[in-house]
């Protein structure tokens, strides 16, 4: 049997995902007064690697951040940060926001997979 080209690699998650998860669980926790979602992304968090903000993603967000005020494209600062953080960890970015794909062109060490829906 030949050789598989995949790499395993570990499913990490950002401070600032996990912000952006829990945020939205604890928004329908306190208004429909449900917490399996809470419960959820929770447990979810609790099983990865969870990736902190670092100053030198600071360095790296405020360059991506510049370059697309320069070019009239911003994005979510958010999104700035998380793929700062990517980038400076060699991590991949898997996602459905079609932003980091503006990233991506002003700052080309970012490795972004932009997922379509079908």
């Amino acid at each position: 049997m030949g050789k598989s080209n995949h790499q395993k690699r570990e499913i990490v998650s950002l401070n600032l995902t996990a912000y952006e998860l829990l945020r939205g669980a604890m928004y329908i926790n306190i208004t429909r007064h449900r917490d399996r979602e809470l419960n959820i992304i929770l447990s979810l968090i609790s099983e990865l690697n969870v990736i902190p903000f670092t100053s030198e993603d600071a360095k790296i967000a405020s360059y991506i951040w510049a370059r697309l005020k320069e070019t009239g494209k911003m994005v979510s600062d958010a999104d700035i940060l998380i793929a700062s953080i990517c980038a400076n960890n060699n991590e991949k970015l898997l996602t459905l926001d079609e932003d980091y794909e503006k990233i991506k062109i002003v700052y080309e060490k970012l490795e972004v997979n932009v997922l379509k829906e079908t």
